[in-house]
């Protein structure tokens, strides 16, 4: 993925680059669909659709991305050779290179899902992904890059990522971290020295059938060390379903929104962490009767302090959805 953003940096030199022309450069692997540069120096994809096509689109602009449809494009290579045709172009708009190299990233993931000339109907299916994601970016985090770069450690530390991210919750408000419809996981992370973690009362009591495990992490933040994109990157490296690059990086998205660029500056202690996780079955963790609680009284939360108490007994843990992680 690094050699894209390569590839866009290289762009920036070549010539000529005006309204009527486009400086582009050809992507490892795909033939028809070109990479190029704005007059702004952001990059731009020119996506080849089947010429047959005749549905028509209305164009999106957005605060970061603008998609234009069936324009007639003047594109010339690095070696001035001129190339004309009708492309889909994906623009970002903004001069951040953290943003620039996950544009580039992203987009490129989309592009291998497509043929080398697509029907316009399937580019549109890829097109709305990408516009639901950086739609993300204009809204507040839901839950602070520790919590995120925790959750992204425990895939990272696990014995099967891939079932681990199809077990991710869909929205950062769900219930639990990780839920595969039997078994549930849910991180908690502090930068306390003690392993004290904040719990809901109904977060404890998962559904009758279900396995709950509860896994603690430590964290201390650094001035240099792992990043949430440098954990995912280390997850993407280890997956065998390549097609859960774009989740994982749908659910970065949604969880940093206006944060996404800050997460880059912060870091955090990788082995300390991997050091200090450990794993508690929920029913060993002390919690407040349920029963003694006034109907009427809503949303009961405390913090628990877990030093003290038992953890899990890896060799007895049955769960399709825990032992992917132990």
């Amino acid at each position: 993925m690094q050699n894209i953003f390569k590839i866009f940096q290289d762009l920036k030199n070549e010539s000529p680059r005006n309204g009527d022309s486009f400086a582009i450069a050809t992507l490892p692997t795909i033939k028809n669909h070109k990479l190029g540069i704005s007059l702004n120096g952001q990059p731009m994809f020119f996506i080849k659709c089947d010429e047959k096509t005749k549905a028509k689109s209305l164009d999106t602009n957005l605060e970061f991305i603008s998609v234009q449809f069936n324009r007639q494009c003047q594109l010339i290579n690095n070696k001035g050779k001129i190339e004309e045709g009708i492309y889909t172009i994906i623009s970002l708009k903004s001069d951040s290179d953290y943003l620039q190299e996950y544009f580039l990233k992203i987009v490129f993931v989309l592009l291998k899902n497509l043929t080398e000339q697509p029907l316009l109907k399937d580019l549109k299916i890829e097109i709305e992904k990408l516009i639901n994601l950086f739609t993300k970016f204009s809204k507040p985090a839901l839950k602070t890059i520790q919590g995120l770069w925790a959750e992204l450690l425990i895939i990272e530390q696990s014995k099967k990522p891939d079932y681990l991210i199809k077990s991710w919750h869909n929205a950062t408000s769900d219930k639990y971290d990780f839920n595969d419809g039997n078994d549930k996981i849910e991180v908690k992370s502090t930068t306390k020295s003690r392993r004290i973690h904040n719990f809901s009362l109904e977060q404890l009591i998962p559904n009758t059938k279900s396995k709950l495990i509860i896994s603690s992490i430590l964290t201390i933040e650094t001035g240099t060390g792992t990043s949430v994109f440098d954990l995912v990157e280390l997850i993407e490296s280890k997956l065998k379903d390549q097609n859960l690059i774009y989740r994982i990086n749908e659910m970065v998205a949604s969880t940093l929104g206006k944060d996404f660029e800050k997460a880059f500056d912060i870091y955090f202690d990788y082995k300390f962490s991997v050091d200090s996780i450990q794993h508690y079955e929920s029913v060993e963790i002390p919690t407040i009767n349920i029963s003694s609680i006034p109907s009427n009284i809503l949303n009961v939360r405390f913090d628990c302090d877990l030093t003290d108490v038992r953890t899990a007994n890896k060799t007895r843990i049955k769960s399709k959805l825990h032992n992917s992680m132990f």
